[in-house]
This record gives C-alpha cells, structure tokens and sequence, in this order.
C-alpha cells in the first residue's frame, strides 16, 4: 500500500469512489452514517445502499448484513470511530467485515478520520485486516485542523497512479500552508 496526499477527507472520499466504482455500482454504508457518503456516491452514478444500525449492531455493519444482500455489492464504506453515533468496530468485525467483501469481490474504504479520538480501546485499522483496504484519513480532528483541507489515502499499489491523475486534474494540490502546517503538526506528537 502507498500514500497519496489529499486535498481534505471529502477530496479522498471523492477519488477512492473516481476510481473504484462506475455508474450503477452499489456501495453498502452504515444507517445512520455520515450524509455526505451517500451523497457523493449518488452524485457519482452509484447506488448507496443502506444497511441499518442500532444498538444491536453497536451502530455498525455486519457480516451478517454484507453476506445477505441479494444483489452484488461493488464496495462497503466503513467509518470508525463512525460519525455521527462516535461508535467503533473492533479488529475482529473490521476482519470478519473485509472477508465478506473479499469473498464478494467488493472494496473495503475505510475512514478512519477519527482515529486517535478515542477513550475506551485503540482504534483499528482496516489495513490491519487486509492489504488491499482503501484508508481515508484526515488531519482535521486528530491534529485539530479543521478547515486546512489536507488529508491522505492509503492505497494498493495498483491504484496510486490513477488516483493521482485524478487529484491532478480534480485538485491539482493541496494549498501550500496547509502542508506546512501538517507537516508542523508531527512536531506535537
């Protein structure tokens, strides 16, 4: 997996759905979850397809869920820490969750935006299940730079060209204080 440098979560969101999926795919997410997932993926020509949450799920998804949809699924977006219920899978839902999309041939893009912002156990990542998961972060929450529009994916290999292109054409990069500020933000850690 490599790195490639945003401009801001929405811009990543943007490029991983750019170059994973094409109109028509159908992309599963938490209910309730995050607005703006499904509606980038409309925008796109895909079709979010809601799996509802509660407190029997912990306000995530399920394999159960995953492997029962009747229709072929493209990707699932997992967010955790999750906005807005600021619940979290742990490493074994985040495994059991990457090896139904394995099994469907469905990419797994996880934001983990919230990372770090948390109390009760360390968040886990999904790379840690599987090479081929697509990572979203940020540093606006955990490096508190809300507003800097910078942030990062972590991605296979095979997809670091294309998704370049598309920034370079889409962004062309993120503003330069912005960089200067996250890269001042590691003086902290």
């Amino acid at each position: 997996a490599r790195v490639v440098v945003t401009t801001g979560s929405s811009g990543g969101f943007i490029l991983a759905f750019l170059s994973l999926f094409a109109p028509g795919d159908r992309v599963a997410l938490a209910n309730p979850g995050y607005p703006p997932y499904r509606h980038i993926l409309s925008a796109l020509g895909c079709e979010p397809v809601m799996l509802e949450t509660g407190p029997e799920t912990r306000w995530m998804p399920t394999e159960d869920q995953l492997r029962s949809c009747p229709e072929l699924l493209d990707g699932l977006l997992l967010a955790s820490p999750a906005n807005p219920t600021g619940t979290m899978a742990d490493a074994v839902r985040i495994g059991a969750l990457a090896a139904a999309c394995r099994a469907r041939g469905a990419w797994l893009i996880s934001d983990e935006i919230y990372h770090g912002l948390t109390y009760a156990m360390p968040a886990s990542t999904a790379l840690a299940a599987w090479d081929d998961a697509i990572v979203i972060n940020s540093f606006s929450k955990y490096f508190s730079m809300t507003g800097w529009r910078i942030g990062w994916m972590v991605v296979p290999e095979r997809l670091v060209r294309p998704i370049e292109r598309l920034a370079q054409n889409l962004y062309i990069s993120p503003p330069a204080p912005s960089q200067v500020a996250a890269l001042g933000a590691f003086d902290s850690l």
